[in-house]
């Protein structure tokens, strides 16, 4: 299961595409890739596949996602792969602000400090070592990442500079990039840990559920072969097309590709692509040989106990080739069931599990990619009783390849990539979890994905509605929307074009742009990247629908349902919202005409601007 990333020529980051191909496939919505590059830096355009894991697995060519000739794109890479570098010397930093406040106490205050507050004591330096043996941790991780990428990591950098570069000399990353590092961190552990099974299980197993239900695969179908096509499989075939946008870390779409279905995930930020290239490219971990991070290390508040945020988890819990492939398709045949302990002490082993990656490491980095697999050729040479090892080796590696699914991710902008004419009709399901609040415009989310699929086709949705580029409000003294924009013009205009829609209109966009609902549960609880041990989560009270395009075989509808809150009673959260009210019930309803309104009303040409005087009687609905 060979994942290359590649950048198609002729595309800003905004609007880039890269397939994490399986076997030697082109996939949907990916046009004409890159070859990967040789040992000698010339493109090589045969499979480039890498000797681990038997050639299924190879090095990442995430590097060739940005455009060398383009500065902005090139200066986003960049940024991203410093923040990865200098994660540790924020961490450390952090440390040292908490030093410091204790430092600044008076020793009257500092008497009252347990040891572990305490520099002169053994509980002091013995919390000093955790928390920084917990930072080398991370940045272990992120360094392999960024190797598996290609890119210098952070003792790359420090060799490089002779380790004499003073911090005031260095160009740091800011205190956002470093947040969406730690981010990165969150989902690798929500996504690939034991410990993240509880949230997975509320997120990711009812949109499972809905998938198999709506949308089967017959039992009679293997698992799709990898096309040739640019565009894959039509959606006439009989194994579904579904594509998952805000991939993340990839859990999600590695499920629905074990599963059999055609897969390809889509994921915008380059800081989750990068881990997830790493988990499904094979990288170093393994669930045999997991690697250690502490993901919670930079939470300060809300903290039950100091040793909270320094805990490890192990990543990947399981195997994605595995997971899609089988167990017997690995070389090591082992069957580790996600979350059952290992047979080899945990608690002590971190240090001997740093080695043992490095010394991979270090392997890996030397190993010779000039291996060709050519997978659209017939063997020339069936293994038999008298055939070499190897020949009988290659044998068996084609035929997992050519049972490999059909899996790949395209890196990019969700519009800016299927908002092609080219991915018309060509799909059969998009599965969003998590995604939908992600748009400036949620109608443009929602035409797009009606766009893309062929009639009947379904939108599995779940997530809650926090609309994550909600805009700042508007003051009683912006006299116009150009002087609110004027006054925000530093922000990214997304934040100023988003609009915060309940459920209800959001519903009926989809209805209006040719959807039908046919199921929906409202009040679903689920949690995102939590720390199970904090003192406080937010638990999102989740929306879960399925919305079929309309054009299709007929389904039944099924009521909407809303799944109560501790102490509701299911009556009571199945009321009907209270009427709005008329200007008769509030006499003072003409004071909620604001400056900005006033200033609209102009703009808008309408000849009367006193709202209050021109609004209509409401009836006892409501509904003017």
């Amino acid at each position: 299961m060979d994942h290359h990333v590649h950048l198609p020529p002729g595309h800003h980051h905004d609007h880039q595409e890269s397939s994490l191909a399986t076997s030697c496939s082109s996939n949907a919505g990916v046009n004409e890739a890159m070859p990967p590059k040789s040992d000698d830096g010339k493109n090589d355009t045969s499979n480039s596949n890498a000797n681990s894991r038997d050639g299924y697995h190879c090095l990442s060519h995430a590097y060739s996602t940005y455009l060398a000739h383009d500065t902005q794109e090139q200066m986003h890479w960049e940024d991203v792969c410093r923040s990865y570098r200098q994660y540790a010397t924020f961490a450390m930093a952090q440390w040292a602000n908490h030093q410091y406040r204790l430092h600044a106490l008076t020793e009257d205050q500092r008497r009252f400090l347990p040891p572990a507050l305490r520099r002169e004591t053994p509980e002091f330096q013995q919390r000093a070592k955790l928390f920084k043996d917990a930072a080398i941790r991370n940045q272990f991780c992120l360094d392999c990442i960024l190797r598996h990428a290609g890119q210098a990591n952070s003792q790359d950098v420090l060799v490089a500079t002779g380790n004499k570069k003073r911090a005031n000399q260095i160009e740091h990353c800011s205190d956002a990039q470093i947040s969406k590092v730690s981010s990165v961190l969150k989902s690798l552990a929500r996504d690939w840990s034991a410990e993240g099974k509880a949230e997975r299980d509320m997120a990711y197993a009812p949109i499972l559920e809905l998938v198999q239900r709506y949308l089967p695969i017959p039992s009679t179908q293997q698992p799709p072969k990898a096309s040739s096509s640019t565009n894959g499989p039509t959606p006439t075939a009989t194994v579904p097309r579904l594509c998952i946008p805000g991939a993340g870390v990839g859990r999600l779409a590695c499920e629905l590709a074990a599963k059999g279905y055609a897969v390809q995930g889509n994921e915008f930020s380059l800081y989750m692509l990068l881990a997830s290239d790493f988990i499904l490219n094979g990288g170093l971990a393994s669930p045999q040989h997991p690697m250690q991070i502490s993901p919670y290390l930079l939470e300060s508040r809300n903290v039950h106990s100091a040793a909270d945020p320094l805990r490890s988890v192990a990543i990947p819990g399981v195997d994605p080739f595995e997971m899609i492939m089988g167990p017997s398709a690995s070389n090591e045949n082992k069957n580790i069931e996600e979350g059952q302990p290992q047979d080899q002490e945990e608690e002590d082993e971190n240090d001997e599990i740093n080695e043992m990656l490095t010394e991979a490491l270090t392997e890996e980095m030397e190993t010779s990619f000039s291996a060709e697999i050519d997978c659209e050729k017939p063997d020339d040479a069936q293994a038999d009783g008298n055939g070499s090892s190897e020949d009988s080796d290659k044998s068996k590696r084609k035929q997992d390849e050519a049972a490999a699914p059909d899996f790949s991710m395209a890196a990019g902008e969700f519009i800016s990539i299927y908002g092609s004419p080219r991915e018309r009709g060509k799909w059969n399901a998009f599965v969003a979890c998590f995604f939908l609040d992600t748009a400036p415009c949620i109608i443009d989310y929602i035409r797009v994905m009606h766009s893309c699929l062929a009639p009947g086709g379904f939108v599995f949705h779940f997530g809650p509605l926090l609309w994550h580029y909600s805009g700042p409000a508007m003051r009683p003294d912006d006299k116009s929307w150009d002087s609110y924009q004027s006054r925000y013009s530093y922000l990214d205009p997304k934040y100023m074009s988003s609009m915060d829609l309940s459920w209800q209109d959001v519903r009926a966009i989809f209805e209006n742009v040719g959807f039908e609902i046919v199921q929906e549960q409202v009040g679903v609880r689920a949690l995102y990247t939590a720390d199970q041990r904090s003192m406080m989560n937010m638990t999102y009270r989740c929306i879960q629908f399925v919305a079929r395009k309309k054009g299709g075989p007929h389904l039944p509808l099924e009521m909407p349902s809303m799944v109560p809150l501790p102490g509701e009673t299911p009556s009571a959260v199945a009321d009907e919202p209270s009427p709005l009210p008329t200007p008769d019930d509030d006499d003072d309803m003409a004071l909620l005409i604001s400056s900005p309104m006033e200033s609209l009303d102009e703009q808008l040409g309408k000849e009367d601007s006193d709202l209050s005087n021109s609004a209509e009687p409401l009836t006892d609905g409501g509904v003017p």
